[in-house]
């Protein structure tokens, strides 16, 4: 192999990757305090916003198949933060505990802290067209879904 062609196969799924890592851990440091990771406030933004949805419809939202999100919920139902209506969670709607929706809350202006910094590291143009771009990206369905 040449050097070209070993520098093609830095793709670009490479380059989202890396990024998404460095975005990541600038979060998870941001978040650090509430106890919260990146991922955990995510799910709690997302049964904030969509009371009434179950665990496939938070998992949608969030893009990530149903396990991945029982795997990320179970340390948010262990302490609380997170039930389900029915106590079942394959079937039940989830709910933010009074405990989640404080912790969520509470975390609200760490997780701000980290977007003025990516906005700052960016600029607030780019910063809209990434996020314009990366919602044109097909889903599984071949089909963009921003």
């Amino acid at each position: 192999m040449t050097e070209d062609s070993l520098r093609d196969l830095y793709c670009t799924c490479c380059h989202v990757r890396r990024a998404a890592r460095r975005l990541t851990r600038m979060y998870e440091s941001a978040l650090e305090p509430s106890g919260l990771t990146a991922m955990q406030f995510a799910i709690l933004a997302a049964i904030a916003r969509n009371p009434s949805a179950g665990r496939v419809e938070i998992a949608d939202l969030l893009d990530m198949d149903t396990s991945t999100l029982s795997r990320g919920m179970a340390p948010l139902m262990r302490d609380g933060l997170v039930a389900t209506q029915g106590g079942k969670l394959r079937s039940g709607h989830l709910e933010l505990t009074e405990n989640g929706r404080t912790a969520f809350e509470a975390a609200v202006p760490l997780w701000q802290q980290a977007q003025q910094a990516v906005h700052k590291a960016l600029g607030g143009a780019q910063t809209r067209e990434l996020h314009d771009l990366l919602a044109g990206l097909p889903g599984e369905s071949g089909v963009a879904t921003g």
